[in-house]
């Protein structure tokens, strides 16, 4: 079976969510091809498709026989080492071979290489490594401008050309106002106005035309549709009253360079703000420090972060960004990985911990193995999530692209309709009944619908990926807001993951106590952490840490023997020490002297009993549970708040399980099933009707969470990319789940009140327009200041912060 393989290529030349769905149902065409989805807030595609049936270049093809491009970054890099022009070819040989990579250009003479690469597909670290390996030295990089730069560059020209022109048209245009101009009211003033109007309708507003040239090829129409059909009537109908003397009732230049000009002006708002809602990832990408000083023979070296290699140990002061993801070997610092996992206060770090490329050493000065370097790292990938779940669509998304990409043909319909009635029913002159067909065409908006839910999700995910949430689809997004029920998994995830000690029940007074029988509790400890000193089993390790944390002095036993699933014995000071279950102490003689009840409420309680026998008399009882989190309580009970119905799934037997849930107000319990059944409960709740999230760990829960509506990854840490899950969570606190669960509303409350508003603004001024009383340059104005408020009304939502943030 063929692995399919994901890209995420950036699209350039889009102007509304038409020509998202344009591209989108032209990839989709390519046989081999699984599914594509393109964003138009992001202008970026995701394809899912199968390597040995379609290639890369097949579905660049396609996007460019839509009409668009995909775009590629360009980069000049300066190197040294260089012996001959065959020495470079060989080098672009190898450059070529990487995937992403197209025009490369190594220049011998100048020690230069200049490329172009797409930036999803391979890193600059890794076009930098392949250089390195060829034996070269990168001394420096250039970046040209990135895709967004040179977009909102040509976008501020043609606009600064367009509102100049504007200007100038509008006083020739209205000569009873501005007769003090030279020609007013002349035919000369009519010719400078054609000329004038012709660079802005066919120079500035060339890209609209291509668009609806690109539209008309797949036989549907877009937001260019509208803008090129409004403003080319305008413009044909004011040129042909023009002459032989200009009519000057009849002419409106005004309302075709108008609406060009501050159409093209809200998309190079709207060009700046999108790049706000993605400010995230930028940012992510600017953790990364350019160099690193590593260790070599003991001496250190300066090197750029590209030339790490796994296995390298590097030196980090305080105060400096740790250049790449490793493990502590020497010295004891905190760090601060407030920009990755959001935890605002520094982590201690200590030899054997991990630590995270990008975060900063506060305090001593570390030794740290690299452990991954470029795209394996921990930032890398997190980008790599992020950029692909901004390009992926929530279920409300697709529904609006379907209505949007059908819109612009209905508003031709109904400026097509509103011409009709002016001229044929109402007897208007045929300028009126095209001006206000016009007005009807460039007032409506599907942008404004199409950036309704990509921009909130965006800066959704963005926010989730501040608070070390990752969020990998917007269906993901979605959906976490609309569960009905929320199971977790018990061990490691409700509960700590290790037994500890939470009784211990003196039962007679010992006479060997080191403290003459003035604990008699600690006492029983002592005793229990002697015979279990040399034991590996994990409710000895218990023992043994409760026993640590009160500063009991621990003694060898004089002899050992281990009973394996029972128990263990110990002689120590001519002393005879029995520790294990209550059925190995009956077996061996010990009276239990009516102390089992005593042990069955502990039972009870869901707690493991360890007896304690001493010189084969009963002398003390042991409680061990595996405790819940700290935090869990508050966790579920906003869960609930929310109005999520809670679960719990385990292995274990029912009596451990609901004392659990007794403890956590958990109601539905599911005890004894095995790992490999989960999945088959969770089913069992969906066929009810239940929308159903599953919280537990990414790798040994994947069945379960893979099955789950939304599956939550929690704990994950660095090892981000081999999880399961649609919600990845790094930190290891049941609060995250809370929080992406209050972060998917809020975000889904930001995409249904920008949906309402595009709605609002179309069904009010599209009537407005087709009655005749709104003036088509300002509904041209109207229609680019209505995209540009939903994408800063989106933005607002950068300022939010979950409530159980905000507690915590």
């Amino acid at each position: 079976m063929t692995e399919k393989k994901r890209i995420v290529l950036q699209i350039g030349g889009m102007h509304c969510a038409g020509c998202a769905t344009t591209i989108e149902n032209n990839i989709n065409k390519l046989k081999g091809v699984e599914k594509a989805e393109v964003s138009f807030a992001s202008e970026k595609a995701m394809v899912t498709f199968d390597p040995k049936i379609v290639s890369l270049d097949k579905i660049e093809e396609a996007v460019r026989a839509a009409g668009y491009d995909v775009v590629y970054e360009r980069i000049t890099i300066r190197i040294s080492g260089l012996k001959d022009q065959i020495d470079a070819n060989l080098l672009e040989d190898k450059l070529r071979e990487l995937d992403g990579i197209r025009n490369v250009s190594v220049n011998y003479v100048g020690n230069m290489i200049k490329l172009e690469y797409n930036p999803t597909l391979v890193s600059l670290v890794d076009i930098k490594k392949v250089i390195a390996d060829y034996g070269l030295e990168v001394l420096s990089e250039e970046f040209a401008l990135t895709a967004e730069e040179l977009q909102a560059k040509k976008l501020k020209k043609s606009v600064a050309l367009g509102l100049l022109l504007s200007t100038i048209i509008v006083l020739y245009n209205y000569p009873e106002i501005f007769s003090f101009l030279p020609y007013a009211n002349t035919l000369m003033a009519g010719i400078i106005l054609i000329l004038f109007t012709g660079i802005v309708q066919f120079y500035v507003g060339f890209p609209f035309y291509k668009g609806a040239y690109s539209a008309a090829k797949m036989y549907t129409a877009t937001m260019d549709t509208l803008v090129s059909i409004g403003t080319t009537a305008a413009y044909v109908m004011s040129v042909w009253y023009t002459f032989p003397l200009p009519q000057w009732q009849y002419l409106y230049f005004d309302v075709s360079a108008v609406v060009i000009s501050f159409v093209l002006l809200g998309k190079y708002l709207e060009t700046k703000t999108k790049g706000k809602t993605s400010a995230v990832i930028k940012k992510l990408l600017e953790l990364r420090p350019k160099r690193a000083t590593l260790l070599i023979d003991g001496r250190e070296k300066e090197v750029p972060i590209e030339l790490i290699q796994v296995g390298d140990i590097m030196f980090v002061r305080p105060g400096e960004k740790i250049p790449t993801d490793g493990i502590v070997i020497e010295g004891h610092s905190a760090v601060d990985e407030s920009m990755v996992t959001g935890e605002s206060i520094p982590v201690e770090k200590k030899p054997g911990d991990e630590v995270i490329g990008g975060t900063v050493n506060r305090e001593g000065a570390l030794k740290i193995k690299a452990t991954k370097i470029g795209n394996d790292t921990f930032l890398a990938q997190v980008v790599k999530l992020v950029e692909e779940a901004v390009s992926s669509k929530p279920p409300i998304q697709k529904i609006v692209d379907m209505v949007a990409g059908r819109f612009a043909l209905l508003v031709i319909g109904i400026a097509i309709a509103t011409f009709s009635v002016w001229y044929f029913f109402l007897g208007a002159p045929i300028s009126k009944a095209l001006i206000n067909m016009v007005a009807v065409l460039v007032v409506a908006c599907p942008c404004a619908l199409g950036l309704a839910t990509p921009t909130a999700v965006m800066v959704g995910m963005g926010k989730g990926a501040e608070y070390g949430t990752i969020i990998k689809s917007g269906e993901a997004l979605e959906l976490a807001g609309k569960l009905d029920v929320l199971i977790f998994d018990k061990t490691g995830t409700l509960t700590k993951g290790s037994p500890e000690v939470t009784d211990v029940v003196p039962l007679i007074t010992l006479d060997i106590s080191t403290n003459g029988g003035k604990d008699a509790a600690n006492e029983i400890l002592r005793l229990a952490a002697i015979a279990e000193k040399n034991s590996e089993h994990p409710l000895a390790k218990a023992i043994m840490k409760a026993a640590d944390e009160k500063g009991i002095k621990i003694e060898e036993p004089d002899d050992f023997i281990s009973i394996p699933g029972k128990g263990a014995w110990a002689s120590y000071n001519g002393h005879s020490i029995l520790i294990g279950s209550l059925r190995l102490l009956k077996e061996e003689g010990v009276d239990m002297n009516g102390h089992e009840r005593i042990a069955n409420e502990l039972m009870e309680q869901g707690k493991t009993v360890v007896a304690i026998a001493l010189n084969n008399k009963l002398v003390g009882l042991v409680g061990i549970m595996d405790t819940p989190r700290p935090e869990a309580k508050i966790a579920l009970e906003e869960v609930r708040r929310m109005g999520i119905k809670v679960g719990m799934i385990t292995g274990d037997n029912e009596r451990t399980a609901k004392a659990v849930g007794r403890m956590l107000s958990i109601d539905m319990v599911l005890a004894n099933v095995l790992p490999g059944a989960k999945a088959k409960e969770l089913k069992k709740l969906q066929e009810q009707g239940y929308k159903v999230g599953m919280v537990g760990d990414g790798v040994n829960d994947a069945p379960a969470l893979t099955q789950a509506d939304v599956g939550f990854a929690i704990g994950s840490g660095t090892d981000i990319a081999i999880e399961a899950g649609d919600i990845i969570l790094i930190r290891d606190d049941l609060r995250d789940v809370v929080a992406a669960i209050q972060l998917s509303k809020r975000t889904i409350r930001q995409v249904k009140e920008n949906l309402f508003w595009a709605f609002i603004y179309n069904t009010i001024l599209i009537p407005i327009a087709a009655m005749g009383l709104l003036y088509p340059a300002l509904a041209g104005i109207a229609m680019a200041l209505s995209s540009v408020s939903v994408t800063s009304w989106s933005l607002l939502m950068k300022r939010y912060t979950p409530e159980i943030k905000r507690k915590s």
